[in-house]
């Protein structure tokens, strides 16, 4: 009689390869910024926020600012772009003692008028307008799918709206948490304690930023401070704690410490990793996302404050009490709770800064 074989051996499961799953969200975050950054419309000299076409049937076409040539005259903006090897010419005129405010404009296509008129307002460069092109340009169904096609980026993107995108860079920021997270309790090498360890660098660094940015300048200006003097002075003095608390983290876990700086310097990770997620933009959004009301309930409010300390107190627990168990439990939570906080914080920055929401 033949030997059993194990059924996991006749059909062999895949193995989860962390690597693979790492570098595949590296891929997809890359991806997404340079698609973000191509489509901007900060990045393109328009003097509008953005152009859509709404045509007699089916969803509006958008079209990326970075294909129009814009000059501004004395009194009047000229901007043109090629739509299906055919002139798009738009013009607006404006008061030269209020160059952003733009009246509706005129446009045209083919030589024919087209009309042209605003669809709302965003904060671009400044306060600028939407506007839209009505009609189908005398174009035909397959052409105006084909510059919905051409222009695929921008349409993708305009079609998730702000809630969309805020929620596309919180999910990318959470599953990278989560890979960084396992990764760090299969192998609490060198790169985990070098990340949970900038994490709480980077805490430290915004809670003296954001704390001695809001001193009141006109207690400052009796000592002979200006406001640039007191500006560059917080902005070096948070980067200098940033770095010490980072150092010093590094430092208790790879040295032995005595109990009294051992405490100290956890206290100060626990302080810090409380900064970092307080301030993080992550974990409200993901509790709105998950329907809980704490925009609009005050005793759901300050539910992100309490998840914050008590994830800072165990995390300084964890760093106090430094045995294996517990240094690869601190370095997989902070590691992934600073990469999820870090990561939606630069999300959002980056789509303000893009021009995405306001």
């Amino acid at each position: 009689m033949s030997p059993t074989v194990p059924f996991k051996e006749l059909c062999p499961m895949p193995r989860f390869s962390l690597k693979r799953a790492i570098a595949l969200w590296l891929v997809l975050s890359a991806a997404l910024v340079a698609l973000l950054i191509s489509e901007s419309p900060t990045l393109a000299h328009t003097p509008f926020a953005s152009i859509e076409i709404q045509p007699s049937a089916g969803r509006p076409i958008h079209l990326p600012n970075r294909i129009f040539d814009c000059t501004q005259g004395a009194a009047q903006w000229q901007c043109s772009a090629a739509l299906a090897e055919q002139p798009l010419d738009l013009t607006w005129r404006y008061s030269p003692a209020f160059p952003t405010e733009l009246g509706d404009c005129g446009a045209s296509y083919a030589g024919r008028i087209v009309s042209c008129h605003g669809a709302g307002m965003d904060y671009v460069r400044g306060l600028q307008y939407r506007y839209a092109l009505q009609g189908d340009l005398g174009l035909g169904a397959a052409q105006l799918d084909g510059l919905r096609w051409q222009y695929w980026g921008i349409n993708l993107l305009m079609s998730l709206r702000e809630l969309g995108l805020i929620g596309l860079g919180l999910g990318l920021s959470l599953v990278g948490g989560v890979l960084v997270a396992l990764g760090a309790w299969r192998s609490p090498g060198r790169w985990a304690k070098g990340i949970a360890s900038f994490a709480c660098g980077m805490g430290m660094a915004l809670l003296v930023a954001n704390y001695f940015g809001r001193v009141l300048l006109e207690t400052l200006r009796g000592f002979g401070i200006s406001d640039n003097q007191w500006q560059w002075l917080t902005h070096g003095l948070a980067i200098a704690t940033g770095i010490g608390t980072w150092i010093s983290t590094a430092a208790l876990l790879y040295f032995p410490f005595g109990p009294v700086m051992r405490l100290i310097v956890s206290l100060l990770a626990g302080v810090s990793l409380f900064s970092l997620l307080a301030q993080s933009v992550g974990i409200g959004y993901l509790l709105s996302f998950l329907g809980l009301p704490i925009d609009n309930n005050l005793a759901w409010s300050h539910l992100p404050i309490f998840i914050a300390s008590g994830a800072a107190w165990l995390a300084a627990f964890w760093l106090y009490r430094k045995r294996p168990i517990n240094t690869r439990r601190f370095l997989s939570f902070t590691g992934g709770m600073g990469v999820f906080s870090i990561g939606s914080l630069l999300a959002l920055m980056c789509l303000l800064w893009l021009g995405y929401v306001d």
